[in-house]
C-alpha cells in the first residue's frame, strides 16, 4: 500500500475526516461497529495517523486546560501529534503541505472498490477492480449545512444526502455496505445480486431493489421510510421487520425500545429536490424547516404572522424566493436585513427600501 506521506491530501479535509472518526470512536457502541473501518482508514498512511493523533491530543490538551484552568489555550490548535517529537513534527509537516492534495484525494476515493462518485461537474471517477474492496478504506459522502446533494455510485445506485449528512460507503465483490453516521439519506438501489445494506447506529436496513429514506435525529432516533420495493429492518439480535411501500418505522439507534410504525409525512416525498408539499401548516413551522437550509433565517415579525396557516408546494432551500412567494400568496410585507428576512402585515415606519409592501 502506498504511504500517504508520498501524496499528501488537503489538510483541512483530512482533519475533518479525523474529527469524524474521533467522534465515532469515543462512542462505545459506534466504536464496536466501526472499528474495522477505522483501522482501515488509519492504514492509509502516516498522514491519517498523524491527523487522528492531533485531534485526539487537541481534545486531551483542551480537557486538561479546562480542568487545571492553566494558560496557553491559544496553542491548542498546534498540539503535536502523539508519538512525534515536537522538533520533528514541524520538519515533517512542511514538505507534506507542499505536495499535491488532489492526487491523494482521488486515490483514496478510488480505494473503495466498485464505487464511482459523481462530482459537481458531473464527471464520474472510474472505480478500481471490486475484488480489492475489503482492503480499502470506505468512501466518504458528505453534505455541508444547508446543502442537498446527490451521488451516483458506479453500480447505478443513487444516494441523496440532506443537509449536514455523512455516509461511508464500502463495496466489494459480495456486498454493498453503507453507514449513515448523521443526517438523512435517500437510497435508490440498483438491482443486482449483491445485497445493499444501510447501517444506522445498531440498526440495519437491507434493501431488495427499492427506494427508501433513512434518517438519524438529534435524539438518536432512526427513521426508515419506504417509498418503493421492500426493506428488512434488523438489529443485532437479527429480529426483522419488513416494510411495505408507504410505511415508516421509528426506532432508537440502539435496540432499547420497541419500534413504532408512524404515518409518513407526505411533504417529504420530494425533499432531495428541495421541494415540500404542505397542507395547513403554520408559518412558524414552515420557517423552522426552511431555516435548516438558510444562510439568512426567515422569521415572522409578530405572533399573528407565525400562526397563519398555508398550503402548497414550496422550494424551502431558497429562502429569498420562499419569502417572496409566501408574501405574494398571503399579502404580507417582506422586511430584509443582513441578519434575517421577516414577514409582516405591513412595512414598519421609516423602513424605506428594506421593506417590500404587501402586493
Amino acid at each position: 500500500m502506498m504511504d500517504d506521506t508520498q501524496l499528501p491530501r488537503r489538510h483541512g479535509k483530512l482533519r475533518e475526516e479525523a474529527a469524524d472518526w474521533f467522534a465515532i470512536m469515543r462512542n462505545t457502541e459506534e466504536a464496536d461497529i466501526r472499528r474495522k473501518e477505522f483501522e482501515a482508514w488509519l492504514a492509509c498512511g502516516a498522514l491519517h495517523r498523524a491527523a487522528y493523533s492531533r485531534v485526539a491530543e487537541t481534545y486531551s490538551v483542551g480537557k486538561h486546560l479546562k480542568q487545571d484552568d492553566a494558560g496557553g489555550g491559544d496553542n491548542i490548535s498546534e498540539a503535536v501529534p502523539a508519538r512525534l517529537p515536537a522538533t520533528r513534527s514541524s520538519e515533517i509537516r512542511k514538505p507534506l503541505l507542499i505536495a499535491s492534495a488532489v492526487a491523494l484525494l482521488s486515490l483514496c476515493a478510488h480505494w473503495v472498490l466498485g464505487v464511482g462518485l459523481t462530482n459537481l461537474a458531473g464527471v464520474a471517477q472510474p472505480p478500481l477492480d471490486a475484488s480489492l474492496a475489503s482492503t480499502r478504506v470506505p468512501l466518504r459522502l458528505a453534505t455541508s449545512s444547508g446543502e442537498i446533494r446527490s451521488f451516483r455510485l458506479n453500480d447505478g445506485s443513487l444516494v441523496a444526502l440532506d443537509t449536514d449528512s455523512l455516509v461511508f460507503v464500502r463495496y466489494d465483490a459480495s456486498r454493498r455496505d453503507l453507514q449513515l453516521v448523521r443526517g438523512r439519506g435517500r437510497f435508490t438501489v440498483a438491482h443486482e445480486n449483491r445485497p445493499f445494506t444501510v447501517h444506522a447506529g445498531r440498526r440495519t436496513v437491507v434493501a431488495r431493489g427499492t427506494i427508501f429514506d433513512v434518517a438519524i435525529s438529534a435524539r438518536n432516533l432512526v427513521r426508515v421510510h419506504l417509498m418503493r420495493g421492500a426493506v428488512d429492518v434488523k438489529d443485532q439480535s437479527q429480529s426483522t421487520i419488513r416494510l411495505s411501500p408507504g410505511q415508516q418505522l421509528l426506532l432508537s439507534a440502539t435496540p432499547r425500545s420497541s419500534p413504532q410504525f408512524e404515518k409518513a409525512a407526505m411533504e417529504d416525498a420530494r425533499w432531495p429536490d428541495g421541494l415540500r408539499d404542505y397542507t395547513d401548516i403554520r408559518l412558524a413551522d414552515l420557517f423552522e424547516e426552511a431555516n435548516r437550509y438558510a444562510k439568512t433565517p426567515l422569521l415572522a415579525a409578530t405572533p399573528e404572522v407565525s400562526d397563519i396557516r398555508v398550503s402548497g408546494k414550496f422550494r424551502i432551500t431558497d429562502t429569498h424566493r420562499l419569502a417572496g412567494n409566501l408574501a405574494d400568496l398571503l399579502a404580507l410585507a417582506v422586511i430584509t436585513s443582513p441578519a434575517s428576512i421577516s414577514l409582516a402585515r405591513d412595512c414598519p415606519t421609516n423602513s424605506g427600501k428594506n421593506c417590500r409592501s404587501p402586493s
